[in-house]
């Protein structure tokens, strides 16, 4: 060999061990940027980051880390692996040459990438992110693009089915390994194992059946042989203590004869004249041997007394390691609410003992409603929701959707199953599932949660197979009810977990109910109404109630809370309704003067007087309003009592009135909090022509039963999510300045239930009407402020500004519209209504071919 082939021969040495040596510094310097990953170093995948860097690599390392794990999530740690791998194999074939290995350089290539993807593909189909909380999925870009393209042409299994030979082909290529050799190593070695634990445990077999052997035999030579001497010490024993009874210390020196042996041993107590044998000799393995109990025939002989239980710590099984963490949130112990103190006849109906007023008048008792289920059904089992969220999570990655089920709540009617999806996923994705999840999961409807207040889950609830009755005793029987302070709190229902949903109507201020027909609305206003019952006195809570139908509230006839007969007639529901316009704004007047800004604080300032001995007199009094003489003293103020408003179908009312009862409604939603004035508004129509934009903007608070399309739940609720409800009382509430509803299962109250309560209501005495709120009078002065709203509130002719009019008519002898319009400043629907009750009283002709009319009033006549 030359000097120069010798040179050339050094310098291809140095440098394929020179650059294996630089590979697997990278490798190394790769492996502790991934080992030593955070999340909050600067990053590929983020920007704007400002701060330390944690990463045992450096910055480098950073960036290093967060690009490969952005790329191919988890098999990023495979890839230095496999570079030392295939470095150190070559650097141990010291005489292969770089070109003889060359040939083989394209195939390592192409099993190192498909080994890579279909490993990134894998990892995004079946890991969860939840362990170092990854950049990208737990595949990364690569993966999680391969996976929903595999997903899309052949669904989960067939996906898998597909990636999987890649990947071990990509393995075989990149290694040169052979499974068929790998196969049959394993299988000589576990044929060689078994054969190994078969000899090892015929050997211990062995072992002991030779020891039992021993210890059989040892036990009945020792048995035999002091049986008698035992029996004999005994007899003169009992002789001895028949003749001699002080001998008692010689009796037991007798006694312990039999027992001395030659070589010391250890004893146990076995009772009198008696000691064990000793085996010690046999490893002490004879104490409480099981196998002693077999041998009859010596034991027979003797009288033996049971061994005492030898302290022998058990053997533990070790514990099963779960194949999933699922958390499973157990159902409220709600369900099991003490309500013997409600139904034994003790409780009126609120906190603690029933109240009574001065006259001895007692509320109705909670016993009056039917009592709680006994047996609650509990819904799914646990092995039923892992199968079911191992389900919808099947369900989910076949229609494009990789996320994991992190909890689930059963509640009595639907299991809320909360997902984890992966990162990147839309929310509105999933929500467009719903009927597709409820197909394939065969249940009747799914409804997406999308946001879930603290958490970063989607939550997807699920109907049960067998669904619970709430009952509404269950539910004024628990403590939410029974605590709550206000006489206008309701009763809903219970939610999704089975706690008690009580809300207060004073708080609300005014609620707005709808619902299809037959999906408890009906229900719910009952249940609602008994809350109001159960808690407040007639002295506390009037009630108004308006029945278009004449079927569901006309049951509450006569009960002592109602301001009113239950109204059936739509011209007198807007009489009603003007009604508490006017006394609205005579309670302001009042507050007014005393200087308080709501209901509560009127009441308190005039019972503190009232029990300092210096009543109030009614600052607002004109005895000539009320018929009285001039000079009449003012009365006393009193306490004032709430007022609640109800309407079943206010759609009927709005169609037979027209835009006055909107109006009404509107105006009391606008001003009548402080003033103790609440509406409560049911609909089964919910259209944008009967629940309107002034309605919607004054009654904040809502509940959705079920409906027929999204478009009614926007109407409702501005939002979707009432179409998936299940009916019978399933709801959502939406409080006021919340855009979250909360799904509650409303509470069942039956006819039965409603006519006892409404029969003991009635043992109470005779309702207080108010007789003026049925007149087709009312005070223009509290109610019309002269504004072009207020002006629509009155039939014509006792419009405040009618008089007028007809006096601009006659006198300038111009029956227009627009001049009445323009000369009084007023919209064009009340002017030309003013115009029309003058053709109707006489006052005008009837409009000719041109429009003009004639005033037949003549000019002299004063108005």
């Amino acid at each position: 060999m030359t000097e120069r082939q010798a040179f050339f021969g050094f310098l291809a040495r140095v440098s394929k061990e020179g650059g294996l040596l630089l590979i697997v510094t990278l490798c190394a310097f790769m492996l502790l940027a991934l080992l030593s990953y955070d999340p909050r170093d600067p990053g590929w995948s983020h920007l704007g980051y400002s701060g330390s860097v944690s990463n045992a690599a450096g910055l480098t390392g950073a960036w290093l880390a967060d690009f490969s794990f952005s790329m191919v999530g988890y098999v990023a740690y495979l890839v230095p692996a496999m570079a030392i791998y295939r470095a150190l194999w070559f650097l141990r074939q010291r005489d292969l040459g770089l070109s003889a290995a060359l040939p083989y350089l394209f195939l390592r290539l192409l099993g190192a990438v498909l080994l890579v993807t279909s490993g990134a593909a894998l990892a995004s189909l079946h890991f969860s992110n939840q362990w170092l909380n990854l950049p990208f999925a737990t595949g990364g870009v690569v993966g999680l693009n391969l996976a929903q393209q595999a997903l899309t042409f052949f669904g989960l299994i067939g996906a898998t089915l597909v990636l999987l030979p890649l990947l071990l082909l990509g393995i075989t290529l990149f290694t040169n390994l052979s499974w068929f050799a790998l196969a049959e190593g394993l299988g000589k070695l576990l044929l060689a194992g078994m054969v190994g634990i078969g000899a090892w445990f015929g050997h211990q077999n062995q072992r002991l059946g030779v020891k039992r052997e021993q210890r059989r035999a040892i036990a009945l030579s020792s048995r035999q042989a002091q049986s008698a001497p035992v029996n004999a010490a005994q007899n003169d024993r009992a002789s001895e203590a028949t003749r001699k009874p002080s001998l008692a210390n010689n009796s037991v020196v007798e006694r312990s004869k039999p027992s001395q042996s030659p070589a010391p041993r250890q004893t146990v107590n076995l009772g009198p004249g008696r000691a064990e044998p000793d085996f010690s000799d046999i490893d002490n393995l004879v104490e409480a041997d099981p196998l002693l109990s077999g041998v009859d025939a010596p034991f027979d002989t003797v009288a033996m007394e049971p061994l005492a239980p030898a302290a022998v710590t058990p053997i533990e099984e070790p514990p099963k390691s779960p194949e999933r963490h699922l958390k499973i949130v157990p159902l409220s112990e709600t369900h099991q609410t003490k309500l013997d103190h409600e139904f034994d006849g003790d409780d009126g109906g609120s906190n603690g003992a029933p109240r009574r007023r001065e006259t001895g008048k007692v509320m109705p008792r909670l016993a009056l409603l039917d009592p709680p289920e006994a047996i609650k059904s509990q819904g799914y089992s646990p092995e039923q929701l892992e199968s079911m969220s191992r389900l919808l999570e099947e369900k989910l990655k076949d229609f494009g959707v990789i996320a994991e089920v992190v909890e689930v709540n059963p509640g009595p009617v639907i299991t809320r199953f909360e997902i984890q999806p992966a990162p990147g996923t839309k929310v509105s994705k999933i929500s467009n599932l719903a009927k597709d999840l409820a197909r394939s999961m065969a249940v009747l409807s799914v409804r997406v949660v999308e946001v879930i207040a603290g958490k970063s889950v989607v939550g997807i609830e699920i109907p049960n197979e067998s669904r619970e009755i709430v009952r509404l005793s269950e539910v004024l029987g628990s403590s939410a009810y029974s605590n709550a302070n206000s006489r206008l709190s309701l009763a809903l229902g219970n939610d999704i977990a089975g706690n008690p949903v009580v809300v207060n109507l004073a708080k609300m201020p005014h609620l707005l109910v709808a619902g299809t027909t037959g999906s408890g609305k009906s229900v719910g206003v009952n249940a609602m109404l008994l809350s109001l019952l159960f808690k407040a006195t007639p002295d506390e809570v009037r009630l108004m109630m308006v029945d278009p139908k004449m079927l569901e509230l006309s049951i509450y006839d006569g009960i002592p809370h109602l301001l009113t007969p239950v109204i059936t007639d739509m011209k007198d529901a807007a009489a009603g309704l003007r009604w508490c316009v006017a006394e609205m704004e005579r309670r302001y007047r009042l507050m007014s003067k005393l200087g308080v800004r709501n209901l509560a604080g009127f009441n308190d300032k005039v019972k503190a007087a009232e029990a300092s001995g210096q009543p109030i007199l009614d600052p607002i009094w004109n005895p000539l309003e009320q018929g009285f003489e001039e000079g009449t003293p003012a009365p006393p103020l009193e306490t004032l009592s709430y007022i609640v408003v109800v309407v079943d179908e206010f759609a009927d009312m709005m169609m037979i009135v027209g835009k006055k009862v909107e109006e009404l409604i509107a105006r009391i939603a606008q001003k009548a909090r402080a003033a103790g004035i609440h509406l409560i508004l049911a609909t089964q129509r919910p259209s944008v022509d009967v629940i309107t934009g002034l309605i919607k903007a004054n009654v904040p608070t809502r509940i959705a039963f079920q409906v027929s399309s999204k478009i009614d739940s926007r109407t409702i609720l501005d939002q979707s999510g009432a179409e998936n409800l299940l009916g019978y009382g399933d709801m959502l509430y939406l409080p006021a300045g919340s855009s979250m509803p909360v799904r509650v299962h409303g509470a069942f109250v039956a006819d039965d239930e409603v006519h006892r309560v409404v029969d003991a209501w009635k043992k109470w005495g005779p309702a207080d009407f108010v007789e003026e709120i049925l007149m087709a009078n009312v005070d223009a002065d509290y109610t019309n402020s002269g504004s072009a709203v207020g002006g629509g509130l009155f039939e014509d002719e006792q419009d405040a500004l009618y008089d007028e009019a007809v006096a601009f008519v006659i006198h300038s002898r111009r029956a227009s519209i627009s001049a009445v319009q323009r000369k009084l400043k007023i919209g064009y629907n009340r002017a030309a209504r003013m115009i029309e009750t003058m053709e109707a009283a006489g006052v005008v002709t009837e409009a000719s071919h041109n429009g003009t009319r004639e005033v037949l009033v003549p000019p002299t006549m004063e108005v």
